[in-house]
């Protein structure tokens, strides 16, 4: 009688392990290739056939969602990981946006993904807002101790990110670690004190996910 059972359970074991491949082999090739590498590649780096690709990911555009739904994970892991473990603060910020940057200063697809592929895909859109909420919080906690401005928002600090490290990206091979020069002037300008003002508001989150809207002026 539990045969049926245990032969389910493999069967869930081979299908989720499958799924882990192709997430992989995706992440890797969406890194080194950009969004626009063909299904069928990612289907024979992860040893897998392409129909099984398809059964996982019905569309290209739900694998790039589900690969972006990864690294936004783990970047909410290091803000959670940061606020439990480091004093509030601009070195808090700065920690966190070298390891975020340290995540994605190689993949090309990240940007590219966030600003335009994956749509609204299911999971991806409540993944971003917890994202940003996270993040907004980790930094209010560090201008209410006075070392951040206090005219930035979380979604600043994500397209800073996003911003030092695509900028690098045409010279990662010569110099992999050259997004951290603009990381430190950025965070410079994160300091309190003489600034310029900002003309213009930040993006709303909705802005990651399609056409960009700018925030209501506080």
């Amino acid at each position: 009688m539990s045969e049926p059972v245990v032969a389910g359970l493999a069967l869930r074991a081979d299908a989720q392990r499958n799924r882990e491949l192709l997430l992989e082999a995706a992440a890797q090739a969406f890194a080194e290739g950009g969004i626009d590498v063909p299904a069928d590649l990612i289907a024979r780096r992860a040893g897998v056939a392409k129909g099984t690709l398809f059964r996982h990911f019905p569309t290209k555009e739900d694998l790039i969602a589900a690969v972006l739904r990864e690294r936004i994970g783990q970047v909410r892991s290091l803000i959670a990981e940061i606020a439990a473990t480091c004093e509030p603060g601009l070195a808090a910020i700065g920690e966190l946006m070298r390891r975020a940057a340290t995540v994605i200063a190689a993949d090309r697809a990240f940007f590219d993904a966030a600003m335009r592929a994956a749509g609204e895909r299911p999971g991806l859109h409540a993944e971003k807002l917890a994202f940003e909420r996270e993040l907004s919080e980790l930094l209010s906690r560090a201008q209410a101790c006075g070392e951040v401005r206090d005219d930035v928002v979380g979604v600043d600090i994500a397209m800073l990110i996003m911003a030092a490290t695509n900028t690098c990206a045409p010279a990662h091979e010569i110099c992999p670690d050259l997004w951290r020069r603009y990381l430190a002037l950025m965070l410079d300008g994160l300091r309190p004190g003489a600034r310029t003002p900002l003309e213009v508001p930040a993006l709303d989150v909705g802005g990651l996910d399609g056409p960009p809207k700018l925030r209501e002026r506080q």
